[in-house]
C-alpha cells in the first residue's frame, strides 16, 4: 500500500523541512510505503528553494510542484492529486498544526469501517482565539447553507485515491474541496487528532480572506442565499398586502384620510431595498456562471520536480 501525503505550501519556508522529517520518523518501518507532495502556490517567502532542496536529498520519495501564480489552497491541493500514485491520499497543513504521527488513526479508521474519506477532528484548536471563533462561526454558517457537507470537515483529511481524483473533473467557478466530496460520496468518518501550535510565521486566513472565502462557498455550493430572497420577497409581499387593506379599511370604513407620504415612501424604499438587495445576489450568481462558462482551468503546473 501506498499512501500520498500533499502538502500545499505558501508560508512554508522554516517549517516544510521540520514537517518532512516527521513524516519520514512515522513511515519508517511501516508496512505501507509514501511519497510526499509539495505544492508551492506562489507564497511569498522562499519555500520553492526549500522544496527544490528536499527533492533533490529524498528523490524518489518527494516531489514538487510550482504553480504558475496563487490559485488557493484547495487548488493547490488539487493540483497535487493529479500526480499522486497513493491509493490513499492525506492532506496536511505545512505548519506542523496538524501532526503526521495522527496519520496512523486516520488509516485505522478508514479500515474498520471502509470509509471514502476520513477527517481529523480537533478536540482542542491551537489558532488564536481570534481565528477559532471565526473559523467556528463560518463552519456553522456554512454547514446550515450546505446540510450535506460533512459536519466535522478539517483540513486534515484521508481520502481513497480514486475518490480524491474525481475532483480534478469539478469545474466550478469556486473550488472547495470538502463540498466537491460531499459531492462524490456519502461515506465519511472521523477520528480526534492533536492540533499544535504554530511553530512558525502567522496564518494567512485574515477576516476579509475568511469572508471572502465563505461567501464564495456560499454562493457557488449553496442555493440558500437565493432562498433568503425568495422568502423576503414573500414576506413583504405578505406585508404590503395586509399594510394596503389596512389603508384601505381606514379609508373606507372609518373615513381617516391619510395623507399617503409618509406611508408611500416607507414602501417603495423597503421595495427598492428588496430589489436591490436581491439583484445583487442574482449578479454574483450570474458571475459565477460566467466563471464556469469560460472554463478557466483550476491550476497551471509551471514546473514538477
Amino acid at each position: 500500500m501506498i499512501v500520498s501525503i500533499v502538502v500545499p505550501v505558501y508560508h512554508g519556508e522554516k517549517t516544510i523541512r521540520l514537517l518532512f522529517r516527521e513524516i519520514e520518523f512515522f513511515f519508517k518501518n511501516k508496512e505501507y510505503s509514501y511519497e510526499v507532495i509539495f505544492v508551492w502556490d506562489f507564497g511569498p517567502d522562499q519555500s520553492w528553494k526549500e522544496i527544490e532542496a528536499l527533492t533533490q536529498e529524498y528523490p524518489g520519495i518527494i516531489k514538487g510542484i510550482r504553480l504558475n501564480r496563487n490559485f488557493g489552497q484547495h487548488n493547490a491541493i488539487i493540483a497535487a492529486f493529479s500526480l499522486a500514485i497513493g491509493d490513499f491520499i492525506v492532506t496536511i497543513d505545512e505548519d506542523l498544526q496538524h501532526n503526521p504521527h495522527d496519520i496512523e488513526i486516520l488509516l485505522k479508521t478508514q479500515k474498520e469501517n471502509d470509509f471514502d474519506v476520513v477527517y481529523g477532528n480537533y478536540e482542542m484548536r491551537r489558532h488564536t482565539r481570534f481565528r477559532n471563533t471565526t473559523s467556528t462561526l463560518i463552519k456553522r454558517l456554512i454547514r446550515l447553507g450546505i446540510p450535506e457537507i460533512f459536519p466535522e470537515y478539517s483540513a486534515f483529511r484521508l481520502m481513497k485515491s480514486h475518490i480524491a481524483k474525481e475532483t480534478l473533473n469539478m469545474q466550478n467557478s469556486y473550488t472547495f474541496i470538502d463540498g466537491y466530496l460531499s459531492w462524490i460520496t456519502s461515506s465519511f468518518g472521523s477520528c480526534e487528532v492533536s492540533h499544535s501550535a504554530r511553530i512558525a510565521g502567522s496564518s494567512s486566513y485574515t477576516l476579509r480572506k475568511l469572508i471572502k472565502h465563505s461567501l464564495n462557498i456560499f454562493i457557488t455550493f449553496s442555493d440558500l442565499p437565493l432562498k433568503l430572497v425568495s422568502y423576503s420577497s414573500f414576506i413583504f409581499l405578505i406585508f404590503s398586502i395586509f399594510y394596503s387593506l389596512l389603508i384601505l379599511y381606514r379609508k373606507l370604513v372609518l373615513s381617516v384620510v391619510i395623507p399617503g407620504y409618509s406611508s408611500t415612501i416607507i414602501l417603495l424604499s423597503m421595495g427598492f431595498g428588496l430589489v436591490l438587495f436581491a439583484l445583487g445576489v442574482i449578479g454574483e450568481y450570474i458571475h459565477r456562471i460566467n466563471q464556469k462558462t469560460t472554463k478557466r482551468p483550476n491550476f497551471i503546473i509551471n514546473k514538477i520536480i
